[in-house]
């Protein structure tokens, strides 16, 4: 495999993941979507190669991603993600590096966009749009990798889609599906997702590859069990649909996640919690 054509699933989509202080003469939209139950914050995980099959030609693999979530029911959600990883592939180790960073509106209704992918420090690809609900469609107005529209069924976007999530767990759903718009890939198809949730309990010790200081204030704290598939839409065949990717973690109300398996169709890796700081809520308030 030559390492400038490393294929997309060497990439890990961003997948999943702001709390405000309102008072007197706030300007919460009317139609917010729930941000307030977000915790801004920024976690970083450990990750390695959990499994890999023959096809894959994976030997090895490991890595970091920092995730950061900033913003308020006010200003919206920002989300910035970062995966460095060191891959062994068929003979060749390189290495790949993912960023990206979104915002999304109070109300959830637009979506903007920006993901760059560089393989031994070069740059391999750049994904650039905005996407915006609009009565039942939504229109996608991209930027690169070439500049085009598409126009897609409207669907969540990755923190209304987190806000559902939670929303869901603590109405004790245990299954339900959501449609989801992240901008991945080409950013031009929505996602099916099926959710499934177990009943929250306490975890106050540290698992396997996490820091005692990384889970200190989340020690008294009740975690869902969460997974989430991924699955096209536009699946026709007659056999069972298998999802693009599939996530399971520990999911806190205020949006932190714990044990990460992420699950591909030729590889899974594992991603332990090794630091974790809150961040500051903004002031939510139009002055007089």
């Amino acid at each position: 495999m030559k390492k400038s054509n490393m294929p997309q699933r060497y990439t890990v989509s961003t997948a999943s993941i702001a709390a405000v202080l309102a008072t007197t003469l706030n300007a919460v939209p009317a139609h917010a979507v729930g941000f307030e139950i977000l915790k801004p914050h920024r976690a970083i995980y450990e990750i390695e190669l959990e499994k890999a099959s023959d096809r894959s030609g994976i030997n090895s693999m490991s890595g970091r991603i920092v995730y950061e979530m900033k913003g308020d029911e006010c200003d919206g959600i920002s989300v910035n993600y970062r995966f460095v990883s060191r891959i062994n592939a068929n003979g060749d180790i390189f290495t790949t590096d993912q960023q990206t960073a979104s915002h999304e509106t109070p109300d959830g209704n637009e979506y903007s966009f920006l993901t760059k992918s560089f393989v031994d420090d070069r740059l391999d690809r750049t994904v650039k749009g905005i996407a915006v609900n609009r009565r039942g469609t939504m229109e996608v107005s991209l930027a690169a990798p070439e500049e085009r529209e598409v126009e897609l069924e409207a669907a969540n976007f990755i923190s209304s889609h987190l806000v559902k999530v939670i929303e869901g767990a603590r109405e004790g759903r245990h299954f339900f599906s959501l449609d989801v718009f992240d901008g991945g890939d080409d950013a031009d198809e929505v996602l099916k997702t099926t959710n499934i949730v177990g009943e929250a309990k306490t975890y106050d010790e540290p698992l396997p590859g996490e820091k005692v200081k990384a889970i200190e204030e989340l020690a008294d704290d009740p975690a869902w069990p969460v997974t989430i598939g991924y699955f096209k839409k536009n699946h026709t065949d007659s056999t069972e649909p298998v999802p693009v990717y599939e996530v399971s973690f520990l999911l806190y109300e205020g949006g932190i996640s714990r044990k990460l398996v992420m699950r591909y169709p030729d590889y899974s890796l594992r991603g332990s919690l090794v630091a974790l700081e809150f961040l500051d809520d903004s002031d939510c308030r139009i002055e007089n």
